[in-house]
């Protein structure tokens, strides 16, 4: 029974010593810690009285003292629970932006009965599109190697046996893939140089596909995040303006996605000079805007009017 009573003892010791923890936590005192030198944290107490001038940030936690006398963090008390206080909203900026890249996605695609021999077409194919490239002004450097592969070609035949009819794949051949991409730096060029690699490639030539981008897109960053901001910033005081209270300082903001550039492809005519005039009808290829945004979230504290 004493052991009982002795470890109840240590029970009650130990919670007190935790209260005690918590309540040296939460004082309230603009006096600095001798040992620490940093100034204690006082907890906000949720208010009911709303006084005029009182600016309401979202935050229940216990801020540093003298913070207060630039804004009071407080929280409306609703149905014995906390509800964050502050108007919350997104902001988006876009610049629009002419593009000036182009990549293009080529493959080279071989297909043969032996390895050997589709390996072998599709190197000599390759080695005709690269050197089309060059002489179109592609640099080498703009030329990389995305995949490559080496994949058997089947088919599925019905074969006879003593236990009646079945079914097999059989090996007929074999195709070898080589996928680059190719950037462009000359825009006006673009229609020609697919040209030029489709006539030098041949029939093994694949075209994916075309993007408009921008070599260097993070120079329109800080011009997306502006407007962001101020997108942001324009709807809170929309918000705030409709609800009838004073937009306060901005308390908490957050990229939620970095300037990116959205790439962009428009399928319209494009003139080509005499020069470029082949026995066949030159490509037509132009580009549309390249988009750069940049969005943010944002959470503004709210400043009650004072009576007139």
């Amino acid at each position: 029974m004493l052991e009982k009573i002795r470890s109840r003892k240590s029970v009650f010791a130990g919670g007190a010593v935790a209260l005690m923890m918590v309540a040296v936590v939460a004082c309230s005192s603009d006096a600095e810690d001798e040992g620490t030198g940093l100034a204690t944290v006082a907890p906000v107490a949720p208010v009911t009285n709303v006084p005029a001038g009182t600016i309401f940030a979202p935050s229940t936690q216990a801020i540093p003292v003298g913070f207060n006398d630039f804004a009071r963090v407080a929280a409306s008390q609703i149905s014995g629970g906390f509800q964050q206080v502050g108007i919350a909203v997104s902001g988006l900026g876009t610049v629009a932006v002419d593009p000036d890249i182009a990549t293009l996605s080529l493959r080279i695609e071989a297909r043969e009965t032996t390895v050997t021999e589709a390996r072998q077409v599709a190197a000599e194919a390759m080695e005709s599109a690269r050197e089309a490239l060059a002489n179109a002004g592609v640099e080498p450097d703009d030329i990389v190697t995305r995949n490559f592969s080496i994949q058997p070609q089947t088919t599925f035949v019905e074969r006879d046996s003593a236990l009646g009819r079945y079914g097999e794949s059989v090996i007929i051949g074999y195709i070898v893939s080589n996928s680059v991409e190719v950037t462009i730096r000359d825009l006006d060029n673009v229609g020609n140089v697919i040209d030029v690699v489709s006539e030098a490639g041949g029939d093994e030539v694949r075209i994916n596909g075309i993007g408009f981008g921008l070599d260097n897109p993070a120079q329109y960053g800080d011009t997306a995040r502006d407007l962001a901001a101020r997108d942001a910033h324009d709807k809170a005081e929309l918000y705030a303006r409709i609800l009838g209270v004073e937009l306060g300082p901005v308390v908490f903001l957050q990229e939620t996605g970095g300037p990116s550039p959205v790439f962009s492809v428009t399928q319209s005519g494009a003139a080509f000079s005499d020069e470029s005039i082949r026995s066949f009808a030159p490509t037509p290829i132009s580009s549309g805007d390249v988009d750069v945004t940049a969005s943010v979230s944002a959470v503004f504290a709210i400043v009650i009017p004072a009576a007139q």
